[in-house]
């Protein structure tokens, strides 16, 4: 069974680690890189100390596939968000539709809505396709089109939130790169995704970042997720979840030391 080890447990836990031979790395989750590097979160600032802790203990940052794509994917619906949201300012000066512009208030209402329930003030997927779809592909009637805002908006800005990880010193680890194959114990595999996600209904993306952790050589992940540290208490298999201390104190009350 997999333990959760709150912020607070680090130094300790840490001191228990080092009189085994460990793999000096961990992977981090989407959750604390996304709040590494959006100052708005409230946990900003915690989760920079602790990254800059394990830097100091020499320990070298990874990210997987699914958490550069999850965190890849937040950064554009920011983007997008801040932007649109500009638009429909009193002083905007941009030339949209007026069926534009009344499905980006609609979907603003609804975010300010979420925000109050302690959402993150970014339009999803779902609200970003209605939006689009209010929106003519190329200019028309002299409105600026969706594909042109895109250009104007986007071109280049996910390599800029890229850059933001290699500024902590977080890498990409893949199985592929041969000067990594020390980092991992056994091949990464779609069919143990599933045996993850199976077990207590976690969700396939986090069940493949958890099985690449469960393949690696690494003692811990770090993860403000609560589904991931519920996997890795339910879990024979899995590691260590290092997450902070808000979150790790949720598990106290489901008796998984009683789980055979």
């Amino acid at each position: 069974m997999g333990r959760v080890i709150a912020y607070s447990e680090f130094d300790s836990y840490l001191r228990e680690l080092e009189k085994l031979p460990i793999s000096r790395g961990t992977i981090l989750d989407t959750n604390i890189l996304i709040s590494l590097t959006y100052e708005v979160k409230s946990d900003h600032d915690e989760i920079v100390a602790f990254v800059e802790k394990l830097i100091g203990e020499d320990f070298r940052l990874f990210t997987t596939v699914n958490t550069k794509s999850e965190f890849l994917d937040f950064h554009r619906r920011l983007i997008m968000t801040e932007h649109l949201i500009d638009m429909v300012a009193a002083d905007s000066s941009w030339r949209i539709s007026k069926a534009a512009r009344a499905q980006i208030q609609s979907q603003l209402g609804q975010l300010r809505r979420s925000e109050k329930q302690g959402g993150d003030p970014v339009f999803s997927d779902r609200q970003l396709k209605k939006i689009k779809s209010a929106f003519s592909a190329g200019a028309h009637s002299g409105q600026q089109g969706w594909l042109k805002l895109c250009d104007i908006l986007l071109k280049h800005r996910l390599d800029e939130s890229e850059v933001a990880l290699s500024d902590f010193g977080i890498g990409y680890i893949s199985q592929h790169e041969p000067l990594q194959e020390e980092f991992f114990g056994e091949k990464i595999d779609w069919p143990n995704a599933k045996r993850i996600s199976e077990q207590t209904c976690v969700g396939l993306a986090d069940s493949m970042i958890l099985n690449a952790f469960s393949c690696s050589h690494f003692p811990f992940l770090i993860s403000a997720d609560f589904d991931i540290g519920y996997a890795a208490l339910a879990s024979k298999d899995l590691g260590d979840i290092v997450m902070p201390n808000k979150v790790a104190k949720k598990y106290r009350e489901f008796h998984f030391d009683e789980v055979e």
